[in-house]
Protein backbone atom coordinates (compact mmCIF):
# COMPACT_ATOMS: atom_id res chain seq x y z
CA UNK A 1 0.00 0.00 0.00
CA UNK A 2 1.45 3.15 -1.17
CA UNK A 3 1.64 6.48 1.42
CA UNK A 4 1.00 9.96 0.98
CA UNK A 5 4.56 10.62 1.44
CA UNK A 6 5.52 8.39 -1.26
CA UNK A 7 3.19 10.03 -3.72
CA UNK A 8 4.64 13.15 -2.88
CA UNK A 9 8.24 12.01 -3.25
CA UNK A 10 7.30 10.09 -6.70
CA UNK A 11 5.53 12.86 -8.07
CA UNK A 12 8.05 15.58 -6.84
CA UNK A 13 11.15 13.38 -8.45
CA UNK A 14 8.90 13.30 -11.71
CA UNK A 15 8.08 17.17 -11.90
CA UNK A 16 11.89 17.46 -11.55
CA UNK A 17 11.28 19.59 -8.21
CA UNK A 18 13.78 19.47 -4.87
CA UNK A 19 11.96 19.94 -1.40
CA UNK A 20 13.15 23.34 -1.68
CA UNK A 21 10.97 24.00 -4.28
CA UNK A 22 8.05 21.97 -2.83
CA UNK A 23 8.25 24.05 0.17
CA UNK A 24 8.74 27.13 -0.85
CA UNK A 25 5.32 26.60 -3.19
CA UNK A 26 3.38 25.53 0.10
CA UNK A 27 5.02 28.17 2.28
CA UNK A 28 6.51 25.55 4.77
CA UNK A 29 10.47 24.13 5.41
CA UNK A 30 12.34 21.89 3.54
CA UNK A 31 12.35 19.86 6.56
CA UNK A 32 8.32 19.52 6.77
CA UNK A 33 8.80 18.16 2.65
CA UNK A 34 11.44 15.62 4.39
CA UNK A 35 9.24 14.60 7.27
CA UNK A 36 5.84 14.11 4.76
CA UNK A 37 8.12 11.75 2.48
CA UNK A 38 9.50 9.72 5.02
CA UNK A 39 6.09 9.14 6.47
CA UNK A 40 7.07 11.56 9.83
CA UNK A 41 4.28 13.89 9.56
CA UNK A 42 1.33 14.94 6.89
CA UNK A 43 0.50 17.70 5.08
CA UNK A 44 -2.13 20.16 6.45
CA UNK A 45 -5.37 19.20 4.50
CA UNK A 46 -5.09 22.91 3.21
CA UNK A 47 -1.86 22.18 1.20
CA UNK A 48 -3.53 19.12 -0.64
CA UNK A 49 -4.38 20.93 -3.61
CA UNK A 50 -1.08 23.18 -3.61
CA UNK A 51 0.75 20.38 -3.54
CA UNK A 52 -1.70 18.45 -6.46
CA UNK A 53 -1.38 21.39 -8.34
CA UNK A 54 2.61 21.54 -8.18
CA UNK A 55 2.40 17.91 -9.32
CA UNK A 56 -0.70 18.66 -12.00
CA UNK A 57 -2.46 16.10 -11.04
CA UNK A 58 -5.73 15.54 -8.50
CA UNK A 59 -5.85 15.36 -5.15
CA UNK A 60 -6.96 11.62 -5.52
CA UNK A 61 -4.16 10.99 -7.45
CA UNK A 62 -2.28 12.58 -4.38
CA UNK A 63 -4.03 10.36 -2.08
CA UNK A 64 -3.72 7.17 -4.03
CA UNK A 65 -2.90 4.33 -1.80
CA UNK A 66 -2.54 1.83 -4.65
CA UNK A 67 -5.66 0.12 -3.82
CA UNK A 68 -7.61 1.11 -6.94
CA UNK A 69 -11.26 2.54 -6.56
CA UNK A 70 -13.68 1.25 -4.47
CA UNK A 71 -16.17 1.65 -6.88
CA UNK A 72 -15.70 0.59 -10.32
CA UNK A 73 -16.91 0.22 -14.30
CA UNK A 74 -16.56 -2.58 -15.62
CA UNK A 75 -17.18 -2.98 -19.51
CA UNK A 76 -18.41 -6.37 -19.75
CA UNK A 77 -20.18 -7.50 -16.39
CA UNK A 78 -21.94 -11.10 -16.02
CA UNK A 79 -24.87 -10.91 -13.26
CA UNK A 80 -23.76 -14.69 -12.69
CA UNK A 81 -20.71 -13.76 -11.96
CA UNK A 82 -20.98 -11.34 -9.20
CA UNK A 83 -21.90 -11.35 -5.62
CA UNK A 84 -23.72 -9.09 -3.26
CA UNK A 85 -22.28 -8.35 0.34
CA UNK A 86 -24.41 -6.64 2.67
CA UNK A 87 -22.38 -5.72 5.92
CA UNK A 88 -24.24 -4.34 8.87
CA UNK A 89 -22.40 -3.94 11.90
CA UNK A 90 -22.31 -0.70 14.93
CA UNK A 91 -25.22 -1.87 16.94
CA UNK A 92 -25.49 -4.54 18.93
CA UNK A 93 -25.79 -7.08 16.15
CA UNK A 94 -23.41 -7.98 13.31
CA UNK A 95 -25.31 -9.27 9.83
CA UNK A 96 -23.28 -10.69 7.17
CA UNK A 97 -25.32 -11.54 3.81
CA UNK A 98 -23.46 -12.68 0.79
CA UNK A 99 -25.84 -13.65 -1.90
CA UNK A 100 -25.25 -14.64 -5.52
CA UNK A 101 -26.59 -11.43 -7.94
CA UNK A 102 -28.66 -14.24 -9.74
CA UNK A 103 -30.71 -14.98 -6.69
CA UNK A 104 -31.04 -11.31 -5.46
CA UNK A 105 -32.92 -10.80 -8.77
CA UNK A 106 -35.44 -13.75 -8.13
CA UNK A 107 -35.66 -11.96 -4.45
CA UNK A 108 -36.04 -8.18 -5.50
CA UNK A 109 -39.34 -9.34 -7.25
CA UNK A 110 -40.87 -11.16 -3.87
CA UNK A 111 -41.09 -8.60 -0.84
CA UNK A 112 -42.38 -11.38 1.21
CA UNK A 113 -38.92 -12.66 1.03
CA UNK A 114 -37.04 -9.80 0.93
CA UNK A 115 -38.26 -8.73 3.92
CA UNK A 116 -38.05 -12.28 5.62
CA UNK A 117 -33.86 -11.93 4.08
CA UNK A 118 -33.74 -8.49 5.95
CA UNK A 119 -34.73 -9.60 9.58
CA UNK A 120 -34.99 -7.96 12.11
CA UNK A 121 -32.14 -5.20 11.10
CA UNK A 122 -34.37 -4.32 8.45
CA UNK A 123 -31.96 -3.33 6.17
CA UNK A 124 -33.40 -4.45 2.86
CA UNK A 125 -35.88 -1.52 3.62
CA UNK A 126 -32.82 0.59 3.73
CA UNK A 127 -31.54 0.14 0.22
CA UNK A 128 -33.49 -0.19 -3.24
CA UNK A 129 -32.28 -3.55 -4.60
CA UNK A 130 -33.72 -2.83 -7.79
CA UNK A 131 -31.43 0.18 -8.43
CA UNK A 132 -28.40 -1.80 -7.45
CA UNK A 133 -29.56 -4.38 -10.30
CA UNK A 134 -29.61 -1.69 -12.63
CA UNK A 135 -26.40 -0.05 -11.66
CA UNK A 136 -24.79 -3.87 -11.66
CA UNK A 137 -26.45 -4.90 -14.91
CA UNK A 138 -24.28 -1.95 -16.19
CA UNK A 139 -20.91 -2.54 -15.14
CA UNK A 140 -21.03 -0.55 -11.70
CA UNK A 141 -19.21 -2.79 -9.22
CA UNK A 142 -16.99 -2.67 -5.87
CA UNK A 143 -18.80 -0.22 -2.74
CA UNK A 144 -21.97 0.70 -3.60
CA UNK A 145 -24.13 2.02 -0.93
CA UNK A 146 -22.77 3.29 2.72
CA UNK A 147 -25.41 3.76 5.02
CA UNK A 148 -24.70 5.39 9.01
CA UNK A 149 -28.04 5.91 11.46
CA UNK A 150 -27.87 8.18 14.32
CA UNK A 151 -27.40 5.19 16.75
CA UNK A 152 -23.98 4.21 14.84
CA UNK A 153 -25.74 1.33 12.89
CA UNK A 154 -23.85 1.18 9.29
CA UNK A 155 -25.26 -0.97 6.41
CA UNK A 156 -22.70 -1.45 3.47
CA UNK A 157 -23.36 -2.66 0.40
CA UNK A 158 -20.32 -4.16 -2.10
CA UNK A 159 -20.73 -5.89 -5.42
CA UNK A 160 -17.74 -8.64 -6.30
Amino acid sequence: MQTIGQNILKYRKEKGLTQEALAEICSVTPQAVSKWENDVSYPDITLLKPIARAFGISVDELLDDGQGPVTRLEKECDLSQKLLRVRIGGGKDKVNVNLPMGILSVLSENETLMAKLGGNSGWTKSVDLKQILALVSMGVVGKLVEIESEDGEKVEVWVE
